[in-house]
């Protein structure tokens, strides 16, 4: 059995410098927080022993008296090194290569289990060491960038940056060298400046915006939607999305200077339950629950002060790590994976660098290293992919990615009644939105995931 995971992301460094980082194995814990030690014994060479040891306080300790040495299995100075830890009947490789493409490099780690535990190591040894990927690149950045000579244009600020989406969107600009700050209301370790903030009321991160001379916002800010839909729950879903953007647009009025770019998150949920296709001129349904609660949030961005901004209306965003996956992934791998409902409601979605790339349009920049500049129109974009499914093949994609070849389904008085239990909204999984990207198909954007089937299988590789 194999168990295997693979990420990679594009750096505006040389190869040699992310090189110089990545064959100081000691340095491994300074970019990967899941390590607590590594070193390689002597030169590095092929055949070299080596130890490492995970940070987890119990796993940690555990490893460093059972694991016997790691062995180095390749090295080729400025484009790849591997090694190998046993593993009981199999053993685990970790490799790191270096590609230097589109006047940047592109960094590529695979991390592979084999044997009859393959799986079992995964969750305990593999999984560790490749989670958080994105902020393991924003530090590696860090590690190996030259000192910055000055100052450079723009800064952009992002709230409600400390989530996966924020995460993995600060962590892609960092990576291509740009200026990236977090507005928080806890600061917490970070690969990235952090700006404390009570997204309630200006205060000195108005003024630290407001000082710079050229300024980006991004506007992630809101509570998860994985909540019952009661009426208490309601509120606080909408006061946690429009008192930090009516913040923001009322500091942005005090500035000397306009934002130059304003991406304003928003949901497709604004479009209401609905079986029929949804694009930016659909007029948004005057219905109650989660839809009012997108409305609200996007009034509250009436009147900010920016020279250019899109409201970018995103469906349910797809990575490995996304928290949706894991709790439909976790229900399924117990045998719940067949349709919820009547299984024919439409489910609308975006692959987690497709969404990256729209919001690196919006912001001005390239969608991707090598690719032409895709300028968008101000107002309101559907970030979702051009084919919406229904609940029937989202959950068939599912059950494969976990591997369950079954499912029951769950109807939906079955499914109210669980969602009741776990503490969540049914409406999540129940109602149908049926979003297109129709300013992004006039613009030619090109999705790589266009589909869901190869979005599930980046997220398997």
């Amino acid at each position: 059995m194999t168990w295997q995971r693979t990420s990679t992301q594009w750096f505006r460094l040389p190869a040699g410098r992310l090189w110089a980082v990545l064959e100081r194995l000691d340095r491994w814990p300074e970019w990967n927080t899941a390590v607590g030690s590594a070193a390689v014994v002597g030169a590095l060479r092929e055949g070299a022993p080596g130890h490492y040891s995970p940070a987890h306080p119990l796993m940690g300790p555990l490893h460093r008296r059972t694991a016997p040495a790691f062995r180095v299995i390749a090295v080729e100075p400025g484009r790849r090194l591997a090694f190998r830890q046993p593993q009981p009947g199999g053993g685990q490789d970790v490799e790191w290569t270096l590609e230097e493409r589109n006047g940047g490099t592109e960094f590529t780690q695979r991390v592979t289990l084999d044997g009859p535990l393959a799986q079992q190591f995964g969750l305990t040894a593999g999984e560790p060491l490749v989670r958080g990927f994105a902020a393991q690149c924003a530090r590696l950045y860090r590690l190996a960038a030259p000192v910055a000579e000055g100052e450079r244009a723009p800064l952009t600020a992002i709230a409600g940056g400390s989530g996966s989406l924020g995460t993995s969107l600060a962590s892609d600009l960092v990576c291509d060298g740009q200026r990236v700050v977090l507005l928080t209301r806890a600061r917490r370790p970070s690969p990235f400046e952090q700006i404390a903030w009570d997204g309630r009321t200006p205060g000195a991160w108005s003024e630290r915006l407001g000082a710079e001379p050229r300024l980006n916002l991004v506007n992630l800010a809101g509570v998860s939607l994985d909540m019952p839909g009661t009426p208490e729950n309601l509120a606080k879903l909408e006061a946690s999305r429009v008192e930090p953007t009516r913040a923001l647009v009322e500091a942005s009025r005090t500035w000397a200077r306009p934002v130059e770019r304003w991406l304003q998150q928003s949901a497709v949920g604004i479009y209401g339950d609905s079986y029929a296709e949804s694009d930016e001129t659909t007029p948004a349904p005057q219905v109650p629950g989660l839809a009012a609660v997108v409305r609200a949030w996007e009034a509250a961005f009436d009147g900010a002060a920016a020279g250019r901004s899109v409201i970018l209306r995103t469906g349910v965003v797809l990575a490995r790590e996304a928290a949706i996956l894991e709790r439909l992934a976790a229900v399924a791998r117990l045998g719940g994976g067949g349709p919820l409902g009547t299984g024919e409601q439409w489910f609308s979605w975006i692959h987690e660098a497709d969404w990256n790339r729209t919001a690196r349009a919006v912001l001005g920049l390239t969608t991707a290293p090598g690719e032409d500049a895709l300028e968008l129109p101000d107002g309101v974009v559907n970030a979702t992919s051009p084919y919406p499914v229904q609940n029937r093949e989202l959950m068939a994609h599912l059950r494969e990615f976990v591997g369950i070849p079954v499912g029951i389904p769950a109807p939906a008085p079955l499914l109210r009644f669980a969602a009741g239990v776990l503490r969540t909204n049914p409406d999540l999984a129940l109602d149908s939105v049926r979003a297109v990207p129709g300013v992004l198909r006039a613009a030619r954007f090109e999705f790589r995931y266009p589909q869901l089937s190869g979005a599930f299988r980046e997220m398997r590789a």
